[in-house]
């Protein structure tokens, strides 16, 4: 039997899509049998998003969860979804999952 992301992806985990798993013990992302660690603040960023799927995140939102402490700007936060999408997506550059609704901000949706 072909091993998936439900045989690594456990208790402390959340599967976005049966290929996709947000593992919050280990800071990061299973995708399919692989596991993709994810820095502080781009899991931070993930870990907001996962725990509310299917809703729009305003962009100052997701700033002040990146950098409670310290003014940014969109461009910063860019950078972390571009990691995200990097683990999460097929095809990063045609976002299925982690979706931007322009003007509103972003949106995580769970599949699973």
């Amino acid at each position: 039997m072909r091993a998936t992301v439900s045989d690594f992806c456990q208790e402390s985990c959340m599967l976005v899509t049966s290929q996709i798993g947000v593992d919050f013990a280990k800071l990061g992302v299973w995708r399919g049998t692989r596991f993709i660690p994810l820095p502080a603040r781009t899991f931070a960023i993930l870990a907001y998003l996962a725990r509310h799927p299917n809703v729009v995140i305003p962009t100052d939102q997701l700033l002040a969860v990146g950098w409670p402490d310290e003014p940014r700007m969109p461009d910063d936060l860019t950078r972390h979804i571009h990691r995200i999408r990097q683990a999460i997506e097929i095809h990063p550059h045609h976002p299925k999952i982690l979706v931007n609704r322009r003007r509103s901000g972003y949106c995580l949706w769970r599949l699973a």
